[in-house]
């Protein structure tokens, strides 16, 4: 096949993985050679033509059985596989004659009829879409990111994508993906605490400050409350009292306040405190400070 031949198919979505930050699984598309960008950017913008060839070549350099495997791994990634089959039967379609001989012919058809059999799956609601939302999965992508911000932003969005779309059928028996998402985040940030808790400490018995953050003395939601109020609740000329963001909010509390032993607060902590539905984590009316 010549690859600059390849006619390529408007994909809306296209995994790919970028083999200088990640190692690649099987299923995985990756650049087809070392000159080719890795990330599948030329001059900053996504390569669909790139997508394309490379999606081809890995189609056709698995084994016929592995066909099956390799479809619907790319499916449990997106977001409207049905739309992604759609596009691949088109690819597909295009550029027939760049694959001539007998056994490329025969994985031709037989793509073509795995393409079938999921979108058939797909409309009775029988694809297993939950295999998307693997945790175990998910641990091992996470642990390719070097850094704590990294790995929580990637959690993060692994989070949203799940409660944005939420299988139709969940196991009641285990923990939810979101949940654990929830509970590694908390992890990393703890241990992240943990970190800074050695200087803290070392400060604390030399009779020095350890840093300059204000300490509350009381239950931190009391405080956390009055910075909620001033976001959501008190106004100024119609507006919200405090002209920020609820990141930048969280970011400045965490910053500036430590709890009554002088440990930092836990950014998922105050995250909770300051969500509009979770009334529970706020102080009652009779320990409000009443702005």
């Amino acid at each position: 096949m010549n690859k600059h031949s390849v006619q390529n198919a408007p994909f809306k979505e296209h995994p790919i993985i970028d083999i200088t930050h990640f190692e690649p699984g099987e299923y995985d598309i990756i650049v087809i050679d070392k000159n080719q960008s890795p990330n599948f950017t030329i001059e900053n913008k996504f390569s669909i033509q790139l997508y394309c060839e490379c999606l081809l070549h890995k189609l056709f350099s698995l084994s016929k059985s592995k066909i099956k495997p390799f479809i619907q791994y790319q499916c449990e990634q997106l977001i409207d596989p049905f739309t992604w089959l759609n596009k691949l039967e088109k690819l597909i379609d295009l550029n027939r004659d760049l694959y001539t001989n007998k056994e490329q012919k025969i994985k031709i058809e037989k793509a073509l009829v795995i393409i079938e059999l999921i979108r058939q799956e797909i409309e009775l609601n029988k694809f297993n879409r939950a295999a998307r939302f693997d945790f175990d999965r998910l641990k091992a992508k996470l642990k390719h990111y070097k850094t704590p911000e990294e790995q929580l932003s990637f959690l993060y969005e692994e989070q949203a994508e799940y409660l944005q779309n939420k299988p139709k059928f969940i196991d009641p028996t285990s923990t939810p993906f979101d949940e654990k998402c929830t509970i590694e985040i908390e992890k990393i940030e703890r241990l992240e605490q943990l970190k800074k808790r050695a200087p803290l400490r070392d400060a604390f018995f030399k009779g020095k400050p350890a840093n300059n953050k204000m300490v509350i003395r009381g239950h931190i939601n009391i405080l956390v409350d009055a910075f909620y109020q001033m976001l959501h609740e008190k106004k100024a000329n119609g507006l919200p009292y405090l002209d920020t963001s609820t990141p930048d909010l969280i970011n400045f509390i965490t910053s500036n306040f430590s709890d009554r032993d002088g440990q930092p607060l836990s950014e998922s902590t105050v995250r909770t405190m300051l969500a509009p539905n979770r009334t529970e984590k706020r102080p009652k009316n009779d320990n409000k400070i009443q702005l």
